[in-house]
């Protein structure tokens, strides 16, 4: 029993010589700066032209994935020696990732990747990205790194999705991060540290331990560092002549501008609360048109937006119900308790809505809604709210113009005699049979005080006593 005893003891501790406690990393661990590549011998090439140039500004998607196949290509076909990269992202799509690091690496021209403006960042998938260039360089106050999963909560998806689920995406990410580091001889000890630890460094550091190759505050300067540099592209040795060579932009096209702007959880948002008022104001104003059309139109760009962002389950629950509380507060009003209710849960669920810990992604932790995106839209759709429910509420306490309960209280007169037995009366432009308790005088004004089928229950119209 003793022996029992102390093995399970062991199991406990995690075994001889182990601790149970995990060993704290230190983010300010040193790092040594990798040797450069070596490169086969021979004469390089030298490469002349224009350097074509593309600039990402937002999450990784499909629309950049796309633009940067083309990017490339295009700079093959027309004789460019490189393709500059401007990057300024928090990360996104990692299969997205994978396509752009796997046709940056497999490109026929040197692609350079440079985090830019001051200010900027490449997170999480943008960390792949930069590293996977033939020169990667950062403008100064830039910062790169912060690449491990994280839940909208802020935990680590072990917590949330099962130790093996987590393991399984951290790991992943980490050698694919560690391996793009050893094709480019760049530090893939760091490269790893950032997806398990989710270090950032600036680009001061970054330059210091070898995840980049230079800094340059312009791009005038970044082409006139890389003057000369020597890269191979595939099993050809080419040496860049960048300085002074003449700078073509690659714009996006219309589709890709279009995709790229929903590709923010913000937009997202806005186009959905948008979507709801016109769909509402179309529905209590029947035969408008253009609400409605505009309102399914931004439902539509709003549903295209967040097929391209990680959305928490959670959280669109959330919103759901929310939206259902205020949409339940216009048909029964409760004075505004099932509005409120409706308002906390879509607040809550909107901050909710972007979950940065989804396999498909890689985002760094920041990139979600905030207070300052939520809480506008949110009081916009409540008040449209408040005030379809304050108009319902009126016109039910208002007596109706039209109908049977419009002919009570009418005025008219008499055409033929009325008594118990009928008569004509003239009611609201139309002939109407009447009866009457006490006899109407042919021409005298009546007051109809009920109706029976067809057929006006009236009375004599009782004037008030003109002042003498």
């Amino acid at each position: 029993m003793k022996l029992l005893f102390a093995l399970l003891l062991l199991a406990q501790d995690g075994g001889v010589g182990t601790s149970s406690a995990k060993k704290e990393f230190d983010p300010d661990r040193p790092y040594s700066k990798p040797q450069p590549l070596v490169l086969p011998p021979g004469e390089a090439e030298l490469l002349h032209g224009p350097v074509a140039v593309v600039k990402f500004d937002g999450m990784v998607n499909a629309s950049m994935g796309a633009q940067t196949l083309r990017a490339i290509a295009r700079a093959e076909s027309e004789g460019a020696q490189a393709l500059l990269i401007e990057l300024d992202t928090p990360g996104g799509l990692v299969s997205t990732t994978q396509s752009m690091v796997k046709a940056i690496l497999g490109a026929r021209v040197p692609v350079i990747v440079w985090v830019t403006p001051s200010g900027a960042h490449a997170a999480s998938a943008g960390t792949m990205i930069t590293m996977s260039g033939h020169v990667a360089a950062m403008s100064p106050a830039t910062r790169i790194g912060a690449a491990h999963p994280v839940t909208g909560s802020g935990k680590d998806p072990e917590s949330e999705g099962g130790e093996h689920m987590g393991k399984k995406v951290e790991n992943d990410l980490a050698m694919f991060a560690k391996s793009i580091a050893d094709e480019r001889g760049r530090n893939a000890e760091w490269a790893e540290d950032a997806v398990r630890h989710s270090v950032s460094i600036t680009e001061v550091r970054a330059l210091e331990i070898g995840v980049v190759d230079l800094v340059a505050a312009d791009r005038a300067e970044l082409l006139e560092k890389i003057d000369g540099r020597v890269t191979m592209i595939g099993k050809r040795k080419v040496q860049l002549a960048t300085k002074g060579a003449v700078s073509v932009v690659f714009e996006p096209s219309i589709g890709e501008r279009i995709l790229a702007f929903l590709a923010n959880p913000g937009i997202a948002a806005i186009l959905g609360i948008l979507g709801l008022i016109g769909i509402m104001v179309e529905i209590y104003q029947p035969g408008m048109i253009a609400p409605g059309v505009m309102g399914v139109m931004c439902l539509v760009c709003s549903l295209i937006a967040l097929d391209q962002l990680p959305i928490d389950v959670g959280g669109a629950i959330l919103v759901v119900a929310g939206i259902g509380l205020l949409i339940v507060e216009i048909y029964t009003p409760t004075l505004g308790v099932l509005g409120v209710l409706g308002g906390i849960a879509l607040t809550i669920g909107l901050l909710l809505l972007v979950d940065p810990s989804q396999p498909d992604f890689a985002i760094d932790r920041s990139f979600r809604l905030t207070l300052t995106d939520v809480l506008p839209l949110v009081l916009v759709l409540m008040g449209v709210v408040a005030y379809v429910s304050y108009v319902v509420v009126t016109s039910q306490s208002t007596r109706s113009i039209t109908g049977k309960e419009g002919l009570i209280g009418a005025i008219g007169f008499v055409l033929k005699p009325v008594s118990t037995e009928g008569g004509m009366v003239f009611v609201q432009g139309e002939y109407w049979k009447a009866r009457a308790v006490e006899p109407i005088a042919e021409k005298a004004e009546i007051e109809v005080l009920g109706i029976e089928g067809l057929v006006l229950q009236v009375r004599a119209r009782k004037r008030t006593a003109e002042p003498a």
